[in-house]
C-alpha cells in the first residue's frame, strides 16, 4: 500500500471510532506511538522530522509542514495543547499554537543531563514529564542495559529541568492514574508502580504486577490494558493496592 493511502486508512480508522473528533473527546493510546491527532491535524514522526498533515478531508490528507529534528525520533504525545517528543537523544517540546506549523520550544540534551541516551517514551501530568530511557548494548555477544526513569519539570516549556532519575531494568511504555505511575519493565517481567505524589522524590511501591514481557500500556478510567509480545492483559486498577486481572486477549 502506498504511504498516502496507508495514512488515509489510519485517519479513517481514527475517526471511525466515534462521532466526535479528537479535539472534543481525546482518544487513548499507549506511550509508544509515532503519530497523534490534534484538531484537524495529524503529526507523524520520521526518524529526523515531524510531518504535519491537514486531515480536514479525512480521505485526502495533505502534507502541509516539515519540522526537521536531530536523528532518532521515537514517540509522540500531546498534553495541554503541547507536543512532547521522545527521541534517542532528547526530549523535545513543541508549540502547536499554530497547529499547522509546530515549532520547537526546547530540546533537552540527555548526554549532558543524565549521561546516556536511549529509547524515550514520555507521558506528562501537570508540570511534570516522566520518561523511560533504555540503552541495550551488545558487546562480544553479551547484552547489557542502562535504563532509568527520568522526571522532568516542564513548567517552563522552553527549559525542561531534570528533577531525578530512578534505576530500572529494561523499561518500555508507561502511563499514570491519579498519583501513581505505571511502568512496563520487561527486564523484571513486571509493571512497576511508582508513587508520584511528590515529583521531586518518587518512590517505588510494593504493588508491582507480574506480566511477562510487558511492552506498553493504556490506562482508561479504572481499567488498564497491558500489551505484551503475545497478548493484551486487562486489569481493574480501581484500587491500586489490590489490582485484579479481569481479561485477556490473544494477539
Amino acid at each position: 500500500m502506498r504511504p498516502l493511502l496507508l495514512l488515509s486508512a489510519v485517519i479513517f480508522l481514527c475517526f471511525a471510532c466515534g462521532k466526535d473528533t479528537a479535539e472534543t473527546i481525546p482518544g487513548k493510546s499507549g506511550s509508544i506511538t509515532r503519530f497523534a491527532i490534534f484538531q484537524n491535524y495529524m503529526y507523524v514522526l520520521n526518524l529526523n522530522e515531524v510531518q504535519t498533515y491537514d486531515i480536514t478531508g479525512k480521505e485526502h490528507p495533505v502534507l502541509v509542514h516539515h519540522l526537521p529534528t536531530d536523528y532518532g525520533l521515537e514517540t509522540i504525545t500531546i498534553y495541554d495543547n503541547t507536543v512532547f517528543l521522545g527521541s534517542t537523544t532528547a526530549l523535545y517540546i513543541l508549540d502547536i499554537s499554530n497547529p499547522a506549523a509546530p515549532a520547537i520550544l526546547s530540546q533537552s540534551d540527555r548526554l549532558s543531563d543524565i549521561g546516556f541516551s536511549g529509547c524515550d517514551p514520555v507521558v506528562v501530568q501537570g508540570n511534570y514529564a516522566y520518561s523511560t530511557i533504555k540503552t541495550i548494548e551488545n558487546v562480544c555477544g553479551n547484552f547489557s542495559a542502562s535504563s532509568e526513569l527520568v522526571v522532568y519539570d516542564v513548567s517552563d516549556k522552553t527549559a525542561p529541568l531534570v528533577l531525578g532519575t530512578y534505576l530500572l531494568d529494561i523499561p518500555n511504555g508507561l502511563g499514570y492514574k491519579d498519583h501513581y505511575l505505571f511502568v512496563c519493565d520487561e527486564g523484571r517481567d513486571q509493571v512497576v508502580i511508582f508513587d508520584i505524589s511528590d515529583p521531586n522524590e518518587l518512590f517505588e511501591t510494593s504493588y508491582a504486577i507480574s506480566v511477562i514481557d510487558p511492552y506498553d500500556l493504556i490506562i482508561d478510567g479504572q481499567k488498564m490494558i497491558v500489551s505484551t509480545k503475545t497478548e493484551f492483559q486487562i486489569f481493574d486498577v480501581t484500587d491500586v493496592e489490590q489490582i485484579k486481572k479481569v481479561g485477556l486477549i490473544l494477539k
